[in-house]
């Protein structure tokens, strides 16, 4: 080979052939925020979730403290009612009734009188009640 061919292979191998990339120090780019912010935010999220955790946990404690008082106060109402209603029927019963009204000197009437509506006739013959007939006084 000749010594032009030699040349122009050496600038061909040159051009085609990269050269080594030079280095040089680049400086670190300049932060414009740190994590500071960052870090901030995650402990006030947290605070106010544990502080709404408690609140909410506090709420329901004492909600559940008056339910019981509500509770124990029901059932100690109801029973009042019940002894109530009781006492009801008994004094509605017809044997205490009798009683009541003989001590209040009220006198049966063995001689009972019907009316009948159909027509308007009445049925029994009429007499007044004697005193002490069929019903003895019970004293309470």
């Amino acid at each position: 080979m000749s010594t032009s061919a030699v040349g122009a292979a050496r600038r061909l191998a040159a051009r085609t052939v990269p050269s080594a990339p030079r280095l040089r120090l680049v400086q670190a780019p300049a932060t414009t925020r740190g994590r500071t912010p960052f870090v901030g935010l995650v402990i006030v999220l947290l605070s106010l979730g544990l502080t709404g955790l408690i609140v909410l946990s506090t709420v329901l404690q004492r909600q559940a403290f008056e339910m019981q008082d509500l509770d124990r106060t029901a059932d100690r109402l109801q029973t009042q009612h019940d002894a109530l209603a009781a006492e009801v029927a008994e004094s509605r019963s017809p044997g205490r009734l009798a009683a009541e009204a003989v001590r209040l000197g009220m006198v049966p009437n063995t001689n009972p009188v019907f009316l009948r509506l159909s027509d308007g006739s009445v049925v029994g013959k009429p007499r007044p009640a004697e005193k002490g007939t069929n019903v003895k006084r019970v004293d309470r």
